[in-house]
């Protein structure tokens, strides 16, 4: 299993040279001056030519885009990331006191959705075409169609007038305060968790129902064993890793959706770091942040492949 993952690591980082030259691309050819987001149009429209150039050097903006690359490459090699044009801050510093709060989220969401997700899913299987089975359905194409920013606005005003709550908006990590902690990362995975759970319990409903119609479940069932054990123990399983890998590629969502849920809710994680970054034409944070969740996403699909020998004893990875 070693070997296998060396192996994924190794063929993963053409991929994530792919992210990098894809994101430094597109960070120069966008529209827009960093020095107009820095100094706004009129104190731009002040500096004279001289002064331009010097902070362009500065910045490392004035360079060839190859050299631009390459410095970039440094800075992750050497674990700084760079600086934030605007503050002056190392990006890594950034990750560092942001990322836990993001973890947290994602992490609370894929629990929420797997706890939602599967005894609805399991719900629909055992009795198809029940009224049971035709609410979950419905339910469940609802969360799908709506839209997780528009649904955490909704949370946020909810709480706002009716209860008159406001979420706390500095970073609490963890150890600090886990109450405060809990209530700025709840809303936000709740939110993801409720648009990942529609899709686990789809999948959930569709793989058990074909698993359930197999000539091992029948044979269970022949022997007189209870119908809840030859779900749990004989159908379930197998089930499950159409849904892993389903969960694997919902990561995708949740770190796209993590950027708009966490700005609606005004929760100060990575994903509101980046929209910030994106406007204020801060390029430094932009690629090393987007960099890093294409690593968060590629990791996670290999976790994934290395559980289905978890689930399956027939897999084997070498």
């Amino acid at each position: 299993m070693l070997k296998y993952l060396l192996r994924r690591l190794i063929f993963g980082l053409p991929t994530l040279v792919g992210i990098s030259i894809v994101i430094f691309v597109v960070m120069r050819v966008l529209p827009g001056d960093p020095l107009v987001a820095m100094f706004g149009a009129e104190g731009f429209q002040r500096l004279n030519p001289g002064d331009r150039a010097r902070i362009m050097s500065d910045l490392g903006l004035s360079d060839p885009l190859p050299v631009q690359y390459v410095h970039w490459m440094k800075d992750i090699a050497s674990g700084s990331f760079g600086r934030s044009f605007f503050r002056g801050d190392r990006v890594s510093e950034l990750v560092l006191h942001r990322g836990p709060l993001s973890a947290e989220i994602g992490l609370l969401s894929v629990l929420i959705s797997w706890l939602v997700g599967l005894p609805v899913g399991i719900t629909g299987a055992v009795r198809p075409n029940s009224l049971a089975d035709n609410v979950v359905r419905s339910v469940s194409v609802l969360f799908l169609a709506i839209p997780g920013f528009w649904l955490g606005m909704l949370i946020v005003l909810a709480s706002l007038f009716w209860f008159h709550y406001k979420a706390p908006l500095v970073v609490v990590q963890l150890w600090e305060d886990p109450w405060t902690n809990f209530q700025l990362a709840i809303g936000p995975a709740t939110v993801l968790g409720l648009g990942q759970g529609a899709y686990i319990a789809r999948m959930t409903r569709s793989c058990l129902l074909e698993v359930i119609g197999e000539d091992y479940v029948r044979t269970a069932r022949a022997k007189g064993v209870a119908e809840r054990l030859v779900v749990v123990r004989h159908a379930l399983p197998n089930a499950l890793l159409p849904v892993i890998t389903v969960s694997g590629i919902l990561m995708g969502f949740v770190l796209g959706g993590s950027v708009a849920v966490e700005q609606a809710f005004g929760v100060p994680g990575l994903g509101t770091a980046l929209v910030t970054a994106i406007v204020e034409r801060d390029i430094v944070v932009v690629q090393n942040l987007v960099l890093l969740y294409g690593v968060i996403f590629m990791l996670v699909n290999v976790l994934v492949d290395l559980s289905y020998a978890l689930l399956d004893p027939r897999i084997h990875h070498e």
